[in-house]
């Protein structure tokens, strides 16, 4: 297993809950971004595990240090490749799992879910059926974040449609 591979299986851990595996996949991806300095891939899934860290910490300030520093590095890595998906997908994640009351970044989750959204219009192999899903259920959690029910439905309309094709 390389250790992309396994950085990315303990972060997988971390998103169950897994503290040790948190503390894990972010050494992994530490060495990695130190290795492999200006890799956007490596930049997305450090800063998802800071994010992670964040998450953990027991103290407000840690709290939102680790967090603001994850989506600092999420977005460095979108504006080092904003093609991504992997990326998009991971930025996304992150964005809608931080309060919003104090980050504010349901919006970044909402436009990361639009650009893939319009890669899927343009090659329907481009996500899966289960990615596809998941977007319709992410979606929906950001437009009732930031209460936008009707913006929330179109969204939604369009991605039951593109469900059925």
């Amino acid at each position: 297993m390389t250790q992309l591979e396994e950085g990315r299986s303990y972060l997988l851990k971390s998103v169950d809950g897994d503290k040790k595996a948190v503390k894990r996949a972010h050494e992994i991806f530490s060495s990695l971004r130190g290795e492999a300095a200006g890799n956007a891939l490596i930049e997305a899934y450090y800063g998802s595990t800071l994010a992670l860290l964040g998450r953990d910490a027991t103290k407000p300030i840690e709290k939102a240090d680790f967090a603001q520093e994850g989506l600092d590095s999420l977005n460095k890595a979108i504006s080092m490749d904003p093609n991504h998906k992997e990326i998009r997908l991971l930025r996304a994640n992150v964005c809608l799992h931080l309060p919003d009351s104090f980050f504010q970044c349901s919006p970044i989750a909402i436009e990361d879910y639009s650009y893939l959204l319009q890669q899927y219009k343009k090659n329907p192999n481009y996500l899966s059926k289960q990615q596809l899903k998941e977007m319709h259920q992410e979606l929906r959690n950001a437009f009732a974040q930031i209460e936008q029910s009707d913006q929330a439905k179109h969204v939604l309309q369009q991605l039951k449609e593109l469900a059925v094709k």
